[in-house]
């Protein structure tokens, strides 16, 4: 299939959504809890289908997967491939986000099956396990999932090692986790927030704010944690205010469907913010560069931001 190009000249599904400046807000996909296996590579499409991975263990682990909020992933430090594994031990992060409880636990692994004795279902659940060593920094994926889009690949590879080199925080380059058109995607974890459209420099100005626990909205996507209206609304009010603000400082306080769409409400330093968030259908465009045909993207446009006055005051 020959990659769509933009009128610029670039090519890939990433390089048209650029160019038609199709909105990244909204758009990260719900998770509650993350399974992340260290593995080396070299990466196919579905993931765990990848050469390396023992086929009865990652059998098992689907098994338990399965009909659960579990979203597994395969991570590997920034250019490392098959080539780059030692003698040393690999790792698995199990991760629950949350607005409220996030945590994550590091389990030390040097055979696939070993996975197999911990209770992967315990990420859908606020009250940490009793396994595996807690992690008290934030974890940066960057996708870079070449078989499954190339943009991915050819846009996170360059943030990926970008990250890595300056040492600022953990980085590991990971599988699919949606959105490839936005890339090169970023998630932090164990907040579940997502970042798409970077370069290294955003990249490095994004997680060095998010180390100071901030939020730069220019390439902000939303929270896996909420709503794909919610994230809208989040995204549109963090604009709004003008400055990077912390990134638990907005409280989702409610959420409702009107005649015009959701209206939420949304409070930040003391003050109660009404936004309006209407569904409409995307301009149409190639959401993967695997996409054999043009689909039209769902939207959550924000029709209006106001601040509430406080119940007794005047207007």
């Amino acid at each position: 299939m020959r990659l769509p190009t933009a009128p610029d000249g670039r090519r890939g599904c990433s390089a048209l959504a650029r160019y038609t400046d199709e909105q990244i807000a909204g758009t990260a996909g719900r998770t509650g809890g993350w399974l992340l296996v260290e593995h080396n590579g070299p990466w196919r499409h579905p993931a765990f289908t990848s050469p390396g991975l023992d086929k009865a263990v990652v059998s098992r682990l689907a098994e338990r997967i399965t009909g659960h909020d579990v979203k597994p992933q395969l991570i590997k430090r920034p250019g490392a491939s098959e080539r780059t594994r030692g003698d040393g031990p690999l790792r698995a992060y199990f991760v629950h986000t949350s607005r409220t409880r996030p945590w994550a636990r590091r389990v030390d692994f040097h055979d696939l099956a070993e996975l197999l004795a911990f209770d992967v279902t315990a990420v859908e659940r606020p009250e940490p396990p009793s396994f595996g060593t807690p992690v008290d920094h934030n974890l940066y994926l960057v996708c870079t999932h070449a078989k499954k889009d190339p943009c991915c690949a050819m846009l996170g590879r360059p943030v990926a090692s970008a990250l890595g080199a300056a040492g600022r925080a953990e980085v590991w380059e990971t599988t699919h986790v949606g959105g490839d058109r936005f890339a090169a995607n970023l998630v932090a974890l164990p907040q579940g927030v997502y970042f798409g459209r970077l370069e290294p420099e955003s990249a490095a100005r994004t997680v060095d704010a998010f180390e100071r626990g901030l939020v730069l909205p220019e390439n902000y996507r939303g929270r896996c944690t909420d709503s794909s209206p919610a994230q809208a609304a989040e995204a549109a009010l963090r604009a709004w205010l003008g400055v990077p603000v912390g990134v638990n400082a907005l409280t989702h306080l409610s959420e409702e469907e009107t005649a015009d769409g959701v209206r939420l409400t949304l409070g930040h330093g003391g003050g109660l913010y009404s936004v309006t968030v209407e569904t409409v259908e995307g301009q149409e465009c190639p959401t993967t560069c695997s996409a054999l045909s043009p689909t039209r993207p769902v939207h959550h446009r924000v029709r209006e931001i106001s601040r509430e006055l406080p119940s007794g005051a005047r207007s």
